[in-house]
């Protein structure tokens, strides 16, 4: 096994542990045992435990912080050997509010087998807690009474208005006057202590409001008031109360003096109540402390988030994989040298195209790729073109060449057939012809499935980017434009990094890919024009043409795209309307095309009144356009959607300048004052610059002439030749790569 397969062997068992542990994690989110008012359950064993009884003991911990190894091992065993009856925790019992950490909180106590009963503090809120508080233990505030004792638990976490509690505390002290002993919980501390920001709301509260409970607890003679804002233990006796703050029972220490893991063990007696701080044996020194620290640390990320630990590691897994592949890839920065390119680049190229349109549809994609399969014949390469079978009939060569799948089904408006790319006639049909490269000219469906097949042969992609999705998103019937694009450049990007080569019709489009993120190999390759079809056209014959659609004395414009609404047509139309008020010059234009919007812009144009300047012809077979092109003086065109805008460099064969819009596709190939010129997306503008062509005839002839010399650059023979040594080219990077 190469280091290739092993790479992805072992990228696959990393991607299989993250879904196992996010399969895990949705088991125990699911099917693991729900448990809910926990409070309330162990308020009726303390209430079961003590009836009969005058004397208890309980336990006051606060600040667990779901640290359940120390509080296991060091203080649990405390509070079982010291006999107390049951446990409160003063709040801040988790480490934040998440459902995971609840689950841990409820596993360890559950251990125990002593009652407990939980106040609400800050780490339980955190991250949208409140609600699973509210689910897993009850209310936020609340109160209960055993044998000779009254509890009531507060909420200071500010989920609970104090302007109501503060009513429902005082129902409730009146009522504890029955009860000798007064015990009130919560879980911030209500004064502040020396060593710790005085204004750290989570510590402790604001001092109006202590203030306040002061007066209320005095007045009611409460007993003590057990609180964990602070990390350390603490005891005062204020107005004939007593305030305990005992906040060691998990978490990092952070070097306080006074901090250490404790609780309190508070025993109720007939006529007294005693309160007794018990530490965590074994205090440690300073460097055993630091390490105790650092390892609680680790502990706390190794147990406590285990699942977010995990996750962890397998992405530190996929981006050490990632630079493992990196490092791997050095390897092959030079290039094979053993491989004998000299007998490969004589051997004849074998490869298959994969289209989702092809003639009769009669578009620029089709008549590129048709161009270029009749090229790379003409040069004894064996092709495989796969398109999709339209109703209507065409000649495809007899020898095979061209497989026409099956249509799934036709889209609506336009009747075109989608590919039924799951069909097993065309899995037979590539597996049969032994090519040595594949060629896609769409990022998805059947460009797609040429990209799987060759995937699983194990040979190279090579992808031409014909067409700028983004401005094709109207036709999906989903919502949101913005959307949308995001997801065409998305498709885009994803597609053409898994290929091995691109070829972009002009630099701009190259330049688009790159700026979106394609790392792949890029070579700008215009489509190619059969310069000798422009040849078989007598004078005679373009000239019956002309005097078909312009009377003598007027020049004839034309324009042929496809009638849809990326075409922008209606700007072209609106910048004719003006061309007409701006010249004396007599004009006619020829919109040479079909599609769904033909009929709503035959009616604009009626509108106008501008019938008579501008003629619909329809579709026409490509010979027949070449010889408009011949016939005609201007070329007039207005998207802002082409790659290349073909039509330009085969309008310009036929010896006319162009007038554009300047966008991509269109930058690359004309050239203001030498072949043409592209204007800013305006009306003016552009009405402006076909008016300066149709009144200086010096002007327009001159760029007549430069138009033609410079299309014969792009003849299909160049282009094929140039496309050829691109092909080449990958077959020796992939073999160099591949180690063959």
């Amino acid at each position: 096994m190469n280091r290739k397969k092993k790479l992805k062997l072992l990228l696959a068992c990393i991607v299989l542990f993250m879904v196992a542990l996010v399969g895990y994690k949705a088991y125990l989110l699911v099917y693991e045992a729900d448990y809910e008012a926990l409070n309330a359950d162990n308020i009726d064993r303390i209430e079961s435990r003590l009836r009969g009884k005058d004397t208890f003991s309980f336990a006051v911990v606060g600040n667990v912080k779901n640290s359940m190894r120390i509080f296991e091992r060091r203080i649990a065993p405390l509070i079982k050997g010291k006999g107390a009856d049951f446990i409160v925790s003063s709040g801040n019992a988790v480490y934040d509010g998440t459902e995971d950490k609840y689950r841990l909180l409820y596993r360890g106590f559950k251990k125990l087998g002593i009652p407990y009963v939980l106040a609400i503090g800050h780490n339980e809120v955190e991250d949208f807690g409140m609600g699973k508080f509210y689910r897993h233990f009850g209310p936020l505030f609340f109160s209960f009474h055993v044998a000779n004792s009254y509890f009531i638990f507060l909420d200071s976490t500010g989920e609970t208005s104090w302007k109501w509690q503060e009513r429902w505390l005082k129902q409730e002290l009146a009522l504890a006057r029955e009860y000798p002993y007064r015990f009130v919980v919560l879980n911030h501390a209500l004064f502040p202590l020396a060593g710790f920001d005085p204004d750290d709301t989570k510590y402790v509260l604001e001092e109006d409001l202590s203030r306040n409970l002061q007066c209320l607890f005095s007045q009611y003679r409460v007993t003590a008031v057990f609180s964990s804002g602070y990390p350390a233990y603490h005891e005062t006796v204020l107005q004939g109360v007593r305030y305990i703050i005992s906040g060691g029972g998990g978490g990092l220490l952070l070097g306080w003096q006074k901090e250490y893991y404790q609780y309190v063990k508070v025993s109720v007696e007939q006529g007294q109540v005693t309160y007794e701080d018990v530490a965590a044996p074994h205090r440690l020194g300073p460097f055993r402390y630091k390490l105790e620290t650092l390892k609680l640390f680790l502990h706390s990320f190794f147990y406590m988030s285990l699942f977010n630990f995990l996750v962890t590691l397998g992405i530190i897994g996929l981006v050490a994989l990632k630079v493992y592949s990196l490092i791997i890839r050095q390897e092959h920065l030079y290039r094979d040298f053993s491989i004998d390119e000299e007998a490969l680049s004589k051997a004849p190229l074998r490869l298959a195209m994969f289209t989702n349109n092809y003639l009769p549809f009669i578009g620029g994609v089709p008549l590129s790729i048709d161009r270029l399969y009749r090229g790379l014949v003409s040069t004894g390469a064996k092709v495989k073109l796969f398109a999709p079978l339209y109703p209507q009939q065409w000649p495809d060569p007899q020898d095979g060449s061209v497989f026409r799948c099956s249509a799934l089904f036709h889209t609506r408006t336009a009747k075109f057939p989608v590919a039924n790319i799951f069909s097993r006639r065309i899995d037979t049909a590539f597996k049969t012809f032994p090519c040595d490269l594949v060629h896609v000219h769409h990022p998805f469906w059947l460009g797609g499935k040429g990209m799987r097949l060759a995937k699983r042969r194990g040979i190279p992609v090579v992808f031409t980017y014909h067409t700028r999705l983004e401005r094709y998103t109207h036709y999906t019937p989903l919502p949101g434009a913005v959307l949308k694009k995001l997801a065409a450049h998305f498709l885009i990007k994803h597609f053409a990094n898994k290929c091995d080569a691109i070829i972009t019709p002009t630099a701009s489009t190259e330049e688009y890919l790159r700026n979106l993120g394609v790392s792949a190999l890029i070579e700008t390759i215009p489509t190619g024009i059969s310069i000798g079809d422009y040849k078989r056209w007598s004078p005679q014959q373009v000239q019956a043409l002309r005097s078909q659609y312009a009377a003598s004395g007027e020049r004839l414009l034309i324009s042929v795209s496809r009638m849809a609404k990326e075409k922008n047509l209606d700007f072209l139309i609106d910048g004719l309307a003006k061309v007409k008020n701006r010249t004396r010059t007599p004009f006619k234009c020829l919109l040479v095309g079909d599609g769904p919007e033909r009929e709503r812009l035959e009616k604009k144009v009626a509108k106008l009144g501008m019938d008579e300047r501008i003629v619909f012809a329809g579709n026409m077979a490509p010979r027949e356009v070449i010889r408009c092109y011949l016939a005609a003086d201007l070329f007039v065109f207005a998207s802002t959607s082409e790659t290349q805008g073909m039509v330009l460099l085969e309008a310009m064969a036929g010896g006319c300048p162009v007038v554009a819009v300047r966008a991509s596709g269109v930058y690359d190939v004309v050239k203001d004052d030498y072949n043409g010129f592209k204007v800013a997306e305006s009306t003016e503008n552009w009405a402006k610059a076909v008016v300066t062509l149709l009144e200086d005839k010096r002007l327009l002839s001159a760029l007549s002439e430069n138009s033609r010399a410079y299309a014969e650059n792009y003849s299909v023979e160049k282009i094929t030749e140039k496309v050829s040594r691109l092909y080449r080219r990958v077959l020796i990077l992939s073999k160099s790569e591949n180690g063959k």
